[in-house]
Protein backbone atom coordinates (compact mmCIF):
# COMPACT_ATOMS: atom_id res chain seq x y z
CA UNK A 1 0.00 0.00 0.00
CA UNK A 2 1.52 3.20 -0.83
CA UNK A 3 -1.18 5.48 0.23
CA UNK A 4 -4.36 5.78 1.88
CA UNK A 5 -7.70 5.66 0.22
CA UNK A 6 -10.48 4.06 2.07
CA UNK A 7 -10.67 5.04 6.14
CA UNK A 8 -12.75 3.24 8.29
CA UNK A 9 -14.09 5.09 11.55
CA UNK A 10 -15.41 2.83 14.44
CA UNK A 11 -17.93 5.04 16.80
CA UNK A 12 -20.75 7.37 16.76
CA UNK A 13 -19.54 9.32 19.77
CA UNK A 14 -17.93 12.93 20.05
CA UNK A 15 -14.83 11.61 18.56
CA UNK A 16 -15.64 9.48 16.28
CA UNK A 17 -18.50 11.53 14.66
CA UNK A 18 -16.17 14.44 14.76
CA UNK A 19 -13.03 12.76 12.41
CA UNK A 20 -16.19 11.55 9.84
CA UNK A 21 -17.71 14.91 9.67
CA UNK A 22 -14.19 16.05 9.07
CA UNK A 23 -13.28 13.84 6.60
CA UNK A 24 -16.28 14.71 4.42
CA UNK A 25 -14.39 17.22 2.81
CA UNK A 26 -11.64 14.82 1.83
CA UNK A 27 -11.28 12.34 -0.96
CA UNK A 28 -11.30 8.86 1.25
CA UNK A 29 -13.85 6.74 0.60
CA UNK A 30 -15.92 6.07 3.95
CA UNK A 31 -16.93 3.80 5.88
CA UNK A 32 -18.66 4.79 9.52
CA UNK A 33 -19.29 1.95 11.87
CA UNK A 34 -21.60 2.61 14.73
CA UNK A 35 -22.95 0.45 17.64
CA UNK A 36 -25.73 -1.35 17.53
CA UNK A 37 -27.83 1.43 20.02
CA UNK A 38 -27.25 4.16 17.21
CA UNK A 39 -29.73 5.69 15.61
CA UNK A 40 -28.40 5.03 12.23
CA UNK A 41 -30.92 7.64 10.34
CA UNK A 42 -30.14 10.54 12.60
CA UNK A 43 -26.09 9.49 11.49
CA UNK A 44 -26.58 8.99 8.23
CA UNK A 45 -28.33 12.76 8.10
CA UNK A 46 -25.38 14.21 9.80
CA UNK A 47 -23.14 13.02 7.24
CA UNK A 48 -25.81 14.44 4.24
CA UNK A 49 -25.98 17.71 6.21
CA UNK A 50 -22.15 18.30 6.13
CA UNK A 51 -22.06 16.95 2.62
CA UNK A 52 -24.27 19.72 1.41
CA UNK A 53 -23.03 22.33 3.69
CA UNK A 54 -19.16 21.54 2.09
CA UNK A 55 -20.84 21.56 -1.38
CA UNK A 56 -22.86 24.70 -0.62
CA UNK A 57 -19.83 25.95 0.03
CA UNK A 58 -17.37 24.91 -3.07
CA UNK A 59 -15.48 22.88 -0.39
CA UNK A 60 -16.37 20.03 -2.51
CA UNK A 61 -18.02 18.75 -5.56
CA UNK A 62 -20.95 17.27 -7.06
CA UNK A 63 -19.60 14.15 -7.84
CA UNK A 64 -18.16 14.19 -4.02
CA UNK A 65 -21.25 15.29 -2.75
CA UNK A 66 -23.30 12.46 -4.44
CA UNK A 67 -20.69 9.54 -3.50
CA UNK A 68 -21.50 10.52 0.01
CA UNK A 69 -25.31 10.39 -0.44
CA UNK A 70 -24.56 6.94 -0.66
CA UNK A 71 -24.34 6.74 3.25
CA UNK A 72 -21.45 5.06 4.78
CA UNK A 73 -22.52 4.30 7.73
CA UNK A 74 -23.02 1.24 8.92
CA UNK A 75 -23.43 -1.37 12.02
CA UNK A 76 -21.66 -4.04 9.67
CA UNK A 77 -18.16 -3.90 10.58
CA UNK A 78 -16.96 -6.49 7.72
CA UNK A 79 -17.61 -3.45 5.59
CA UNK A 80 -13.72 -2.79 7.18
CA UNK A 81 -12.19 -5.08 5.42
CA UNK A 82 -10.44 -3.37 2.58
CA UNK A 83 -9.70 0.07 4.58
CA UNK A 84 -6.21 1.23 4.53
CA UNK A 85 -6.94 2.68 7.61
CA UNK A 86 -9.04 2.03 10.65
CA UNK A 87 -9.80 4.77 13.18
CA UNK A 88 -11.01 3.03 16.50
CA UNK A 89 -12.75 5.66 18.51
CA UNK A 90 -14.84 3.84 20.91
CA UNK A 91 -15.28 4.44 24.90
CA UNK A 92 -12.35 4.47 27.21
CA UNK A 93 -12.43 0.63 28.00
CA UNK A 94 -9.59 -1.58 27.82
CA UNK A 95 -11.10 -4.53 27.21
CA UNK A 96 -13.47 -3.71 24.93
CA UNK A 97 -11.09 -2.42 22.81
CA UNK A 98 -9.03 -5.12 22.94
CA UNK A 99 -11.97 -7.36 21.63
CA UNK A 100 -12.53 -4.86 18.87
CA UNK A 101 -9.23 -4.83 17.17
CA UNK A 102 -8.83 -8.91 17.79
CA UNK A 103 -12.08 -9.35 16.08
CA UNK A 104 -10.88 -6.68 13.74
CA UNK A 105 -7.38 -8.40 13.38
CA UNK A 106 -9.87 -11.48 11.57
CA UNK A 107 -11.55 -9.65 9.32
CA UNK A 108 -9.63 -6.17 8.12
CA UNK A 109 -6.86 -6.84 5.29
CA UNK A 110 -3.43 -7.62 6.22
CA UNK A 111 -1.71 -4.55 5.44
CA UNK A 112 -4.47 -2.04 6.65
CA UNK A 113 -3.43 0.26 9.26
CA UNK A 114 -5.35 0.30 13.03
CA UNK A 115 -5.08 3.16 14.76
CA UNK A 116 -6.81 4.05 17.83
CA UNK A 117 -7.84 7.61 19.32
CA UNK A 118 -7.77 6.97 23.19
CA UNK A 119 -6.54 9.35 25.34
CA UNK A 120 -5.38 6.92 27.83
CA UNK A 121 -4.64 3.99 26.74
CA UNK A 122 -1.29 2.74 24.43
CA UNK A 123 -1.65 1.35 21.90
CA UNK A 124 0.22 -1.63 22.92
CA UNK A 125 -2.59 -2.70 25.73
CA UNK A 126 -5.36 -3.11 22.92
CA UNK A 127 -3.61 -4.18 19.56
CA UNK A 128 -2.39 -7.18 18.13
CA UNK A 129 1.43 -7.82 18.57
CA UNK A 130 4.07 -7.12 16.26
CA UNK A 131 3.84 -11.15 16.01
CA UNK A 132 0.92 -10.83 14.36
CA UNK A 133 2.76 -8.08 11.45
CA UNK A 134 0.03 -6.00 11.61
CA UNK A 135 1.02 -2.04 11.81
CA UNK A 136 -0.64 -0.04 14.22
CA UNK A 137 -0.31 3.45 16.09
CA UNK A 138 -2.11 5.72 18.58
CA UNK A 139 -3.97 8.49 16.65
CA UNK A 140 -5.08 11.04 18.61
CA UNK A 141 -7.02 14.02 17.50
CA UNK A 142 -7.78 17.13 19.27
CA UNK A 143 -11.45 17.72 20.03
CA UNK A 144 -12.96 18.98 18.73
CA UNK A 145 -11.65 17.88 15.11
CA UNK A 146 -13.29 20.48 13.04
CA UNK A 147 -11.67 23.25 14.84
CA UNK A 148 -8.83 21.64 16.36
CA UNK A 149 -5.08 21.70 14.21
CA UNK A 150 -3.23 19.23 16.04
CA UNK A 151 -2.88 15.41 16.31
CA UNK A 152 -1.18 13.09 18.41
CA UNK A 153 0.56 10.00 16.78
CA UNK A 154 1.88 7.64 19.48
CA UNK A 155 4.66 4.53 18.49
CA UNK A 156 4.29 1.14 19.34
CA UNK A 157 6.50 -1.77 18.37
CA UNK A 158 4.28 -2.41 15.65
CA UNK A 159 4.61 0.91 14.13
CA UNK A 160 7.03 0.53 11.65
CA UNK A 161 8.72 3.64 9.62
CA UNK A 162 6.73 3.23 6.88
CA UNK A 163 3.79 3.02 8.70
CA UNK A 164 4.60 6.38 10.22
CA UNK A 165 4.78 7.63 7.12
CA UNK A 166 1.81 6.95 5.67
CA UNK A 167 0.14 8.37 8.76
CA UNK A 168 2.11 11.50 8.53
CA UNK A 169 1.00 11.41 4.94
CA UNK A 170 -2.34 11.09 5.65
CA UNK A 171 -2.65 13.59 8.45
CA UNK A 172 -0.61 16.06 5.98
CA UNK A 173 -3.67 15.63 3.19
CA UNK A 174 -6.01 16.58 6.01
CA UNK A 175 -4.26 19.37 6.99
CA UNK A 176 -3.32 18.48 10.83
CA UNK A 177 0.14 19.09 11.81
CA UNK A 178 1.09 16.03 14.60
CA UNK A 179 3.61 15.14 17.03
CA UNK A 180 5.08 12.37 17.46
CA UNK A 181 5.39 10.59 20.56
CA UNK A 182 6.47 6.95 22.15
CA UNK A 183 4.73 5.20 24.60
CA UNK A 184 6.80 6.52 27.44
CA UNK A 185 5.40 10.20 27.03
CA UNK A 186 1.91 9.27 25.01
CA UNK A 187 -0.89 11.77 25.89
CA UNK A 188 2.01 14.17 26.59
CA UNK A 189 -0.73 17.47 27.14
CA UNK A 190 -3.28 15.58 29.05
CA UNK A 191 -0.53 14.91 31.26
CA UNK A 192 0.95 18.42 31.51
CA UNK A 193 -2.79 19.77 32.31
CA UNK A 194 -2.80 17.06 34.80
CA UNK A 195 -0.28 18.48 36.89
CA UNK A 196 -2.37 21.72 36.47
CA UNK A 197 -4.95 20.23 37.59
CA UNK A 198 -3.28 18.50 40.64
CA UNK A 199 -2.30 21.44 42.21
CA UNK A 200 -5.39 23.49 41.55
CA UNK A 201 -7.23 20.98 43.47
CA UNK A 202 -4.69 21.32 46.30
CA UNK A 203 -5.31 24.64 46.59
CA UNK A 204 -8.93 24.48 46.95
CA UNK A 205 -8.53 21.59 49.00
CA UNK A 206 -6.54 23.58 51.32
CA UNK A 207 -9.42 26.23 51.73
CA UNK A 208 -7.65 29.16 49.91
CA UNK A 209 -10.35 29.67 47.82
CA UNK A 210 -13.40 27.85 46.36
CA UNK A 211 -13.70 25.80 42.85
CA UNK A 212 -15.80 28.55 41.28
CA UNK A 213 -12.74 30.95 42.35
CA UNK A 214 -10.45 28.86 40.70
CA UNK A 215 -11.90 28.08 37.24
CA UNK A 216 -12.64 32.35 37.17
CA UNK A 217 -8.66 32.96 37.75
CA UNK A 218 -7.81 29.89 35.40
CA UNK A 219 -10.05 31.89 32.62
CA UNK A 220 -8.88 34.84 32.86
CA UNK A 221 -4.92 34.17 33.11
CA UNK A 222 -5.02 31.00 31.22
CA UNK A 223 -7.47 28.95 29.56
CA UNK A 224 -10.23 29.78 27.95
CA UNK A 225 -12.18 26.95 30.39
CA UNK A 226 -11.39 26.22 34.38
CA UNK A 227 -10.24 23.31 35.61
CA UNK A 228 -12.81 22.15 37.11
CA UNK A 229 -16.07 22.50 34.44
CA UNK A 230 -13.56 20.60 32.44
CA UNK A 231 -13.79 17.63 34.51
CA UNK A 232 -17.30 17.74 34.59
CA UNK A 233 -17.61 18.37 30.92
CA UNK A 234 -15.66 15.31 30.42
CA UNK A 235 -17.39 13.47 32.77
CA UNK A 236 -15.45 12.11 35.95
CA UNK A 237 -15.55 8.47 35.71
CA UNK A 238 -13.52 9.23 32.53
CA UNK A 239 -11.26 11.74 33.76
CA UNK A 240 -10.18 9.06 36.60
CA UNK A 241 -10.04 6.48 34.68
CA UNK A 242 -7.52 8.54 32.55
CA UNK A 243 -5.60 9.97 35.34
CA UNK A 244 -5.39 6.25 36.58
CA UNK A 245 -3.58 5.50 33.65
CA UNK A 246 -1.09 8.50 33.36
CA UNK A 247 0.32 7.77 36.48
CA UNK A 248 0.61 4.63 37.14
CA UNK A 249 3.92 4.24 36.63
CA UNK A 250 4.72 7.84 38.06
CA UNK A 251 7.33 7.84 40.66
CA UNK A 252 5.37 10.25 42.17
CA UNK A 253 1.97 9.48 42.00
CA UNK A 254 0.94 9.58 45.65
CA UNK A 255 1.44 13.48 45.33
CA UNK A 256 -2.12 12.84 42.98
CA UNK A 257 -3.77 11.00 45.57
CA UNK A 258 -5.89 13.82 47.38
CA UNK A 259 -7.03 14.71 43.95
CA UNK A 260 -7.83 11.36 42.68
CA UNK A 261 -9.71 9.98 45.81
CA UNK A 262 -11.65 13.14 45.45
CA UNK A 263 -12.69 12.24 41.91
CA UNK A 264 -13.49 8.70 42.91
CA UNK A 265 -16.17 10.00 45.90
CA UNK A 266 -17.87 12.12 43.58
CA UNK A 267 -18.01 9.68 40.60
CA UNK A 268 -19.09 6.72 43.24
CA UNK A 269 -22.02 8.57 44.12
CA UNK A 270 -23.34 8.89 40.52
CA UNK A 271 -21.76 12.82 40.48
CA UNK A 272 -20.36 12.29 37.06
CA UNK A 273 -20.23 16.11 36.02
CA UNK A 274 -22.41 17.75 33.52
CA UNK A 275 -23.79 14.21 32.47
CA UNK A 276 -25.67 13.26 35.55
CA UNK A 277 -26.62 17.46 36.41
CA UNK A 278 -24.00 17.40 39.34
CA UNK A 279 -20.04 16.81 39.41
CA UNK A 280 -17.85 19.25 41.47
CA UNK A 281 -20.80 21.43 40.26
CA UNK A 282 -24.46 21.66 40.03
CA UNK A 283 -26.22 21.97 36.66
CA UNK A 284 -27.41 24.40 35.15
CA UNK A 285 -25.07 26.81 37.07
CA UNK A 286 -26.57 30.05 38.02
CA UNK A 287 -24.78 32.80 36.15
CA UNK A 288 -22.61 34.22 38.38
CA UNK A 289 -19.08 36.14 38.71
CA UNK A 290 -17.27 35.38 42.01
CA UNK A 291 -15.08 37.75 44.01
CA UNK A 292 -11.12 37.46 43.45
CA UNK A 293 -9.64 35.31 46.30
CA UNK A 294 -7.42 37.25 49.25
CA UNK A 295 -4.38 35.46 47.82
CA UNK A 296 -5.34 35.73 43.89
CA UNK A 297 -1.79 36.84 43.05
CA UNK A 298 0.30 34.34 44.89
CA UNK A 299 -2.14 31.33 43.61
CA UNK A 300 -1.82 32.86 40.08
CA UNK A 301 2.01 32.94 40.45
CA UNK A 302 1.76 28.88 41.73
CA UNK A 303 -0.37 28.20 38.91
CA UNK A 304 2.14 29.48 36.65
CA UNK A 305 5.04 27.87 37.64
CA UNK A 306 3.53 24.55 38.22
CA UNK A 307 2.50 25.06 34.29
CA UNK A 308 5.87 26.27 33.42
CA UNK A 309 7.63 23.22 35.76
CA UNK A 310 5.37 20.65 34.06
CA UNK A 311 5.90 21.91 30.69
CA UNK A 312 9.64 21.32 30.89
CA UNK A 313 9.03 17.96 32.69
CA UNK A 314 7.35 16.53 30.13
CA UNK A 315 8.92 18.29 26.94
CA UNK A 316 12.52 17.08 28.04
CA UNK A 317 11.90 13.64 27.91
CA UNK A 318 9.54 13.54 24.66
CA UNK A 319 10.74 13.75 20.94
CA UNK A 320 9.18 16.99 20.00
CA UNK A 321 11.23 19.88 19.94
CA UNK A 322 10.21 22.87 22.05
CA UNK A 323 8.87 24.63 19.14
CA UNK A 324 6.17 22.54 17.89
CA UNK A 325 5.27 21.90 21.49
CA UNK A 326 4.56 25.55 22.09
CA UNK A 327 2.10 25.02 19.04
CA UNK A 328 0.56 21.70 19.97
CA UNK A 329 0.55 23.52 23.51
CA UNK A 330 -1.51 26.69 22.47
CA UNK A 331 -3.48 24.47 20.06
CA UNK A 332 -5.25 21.62 22.35
CA UNK A 333 -5.53 24.46 24.66
CA UNK A 334 -7.13 27.31 22.56
CA UNK A 335 -4.45 30.40 23.91
CA UNK A 336 -2.94 32.67 21.87
CA UNK A 337 -0.19 33.85 24.49
CA UNK A 338 0.89 31.06 26.65
CA UNK A 339 2.95 30.77 29.75
CA UNK A 340 5.38 28.15 27.83
CA UNK A 341 6.67 31.70 26.17
CA UNK A 342 9.46 32.14 29.14
CA UNK A 343 9.94 28.54 28.82
CA UNK A 344 11.06 28.40 25.32
CA UNK A 345 13.30 31.20 26.28
CA UNK A 346 15.66 28.58 28.30
CA UNK A 347 15.84 26.43 25.15
CA UNK A 348 17.39 29.99 22.75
Amino acid sequence: MDHIRKVGVIGEGKMGSGIVLYLVDFPFELVWVCSEGADMEKTARMVSKRARKSLDAGIIDRTRFESLQVSPVTQDISLLRDCDLVIEAIPENLEQKRALFNRLDKIVKGDAIFTSTSSSINPSEIMPGPETGRKSAGLHFYYPVQSKDMAEVTLSASTTDGTLELIGSFLDSVNRTFITLDEQNSFILNRIFLDFQNAAFRIVHDGECTYLQMDQLVKEQFFSFGVFDYCDSIGLDIMLAAIQRYIQDYRDQESYAIFTSALARLAGAGKLGVKTREGFYKYPMPDQTPESPEHAGEIEEHMRQTWLNACNRFTSTALVSPELMYYAIDEFFGIELSPLDKLLLNFQ
